[in-house]
């Protein structure tokens, strides 16, 4: 029998675009929670897209979560600040961005200036809830009859 250790507890921080909602975040979230090992997340409270993910998939799968929410005491500030206590509170870190988000793009920055470990993906916005693993680029052609050669059940082609 091998003496196998645990490993070590990470905190895992969460970022992202708010235009990502479909399953394809999903998918990312669970494989990077697997391969840090997490035992907590760490996310924004308020924002909807990759944060509103992580929340979820936290209830579905009975992660432990810890939120941070916005202190507008710091006014103008107030989501740097938010973004800063989540760096804080994580060991590493995955973004999930969109290409355009200025804001993530800025908590991507800020967490290499405080030499945080993270991971960047980068994916497109689609207005589909369900990508098959694929990105979707343009609408599917309902009702286009496509001919399919049926197989050769002797010859296997």
């Amino acid at each position: 029998m091998k003496n196998e250790h645990p490993a070590p507890a990470c905190r895992l921080g969460v970022c992202g675009s708010r235009t990502l909602t479909d399953e394809r975040v999903k998918i990312i979230l669970l494989e990077e929670i697997a391969a840090s090992a997490a035992t907590e997340i760490v996310t924004h409270a308020e924002p909807e897209g990759v944060c509103a993910m992580a929340r979820e998939l936290c209830r579905e799968k009975a992660i432990p979560l810890k939120l941070h929410f916005l202190n507008f005491k710091y006014l103008r500030g107030a989501f740097e600040h938010r973004s800063r206590d989540v760096f804080k509170d994580c060991d590493r870190c995955v973004f999930i961005w969109d290409g355009k988000s200025k804001g993530t793009h800025n908590e991507l920055n800020m967490c290499r200036k405080l030499g945080i470990p993270h991971v960047f993906h980068e994916l497109k916005p689609t207005p589909y809830a369900a990508s098959v693993g694929f990105e979707i680029d343009r609408d599917w052609d309902v009702g286009t009859e496509i001919e399919v050669p049926l197989a050769d059940f002797e010859t296997g082609l």
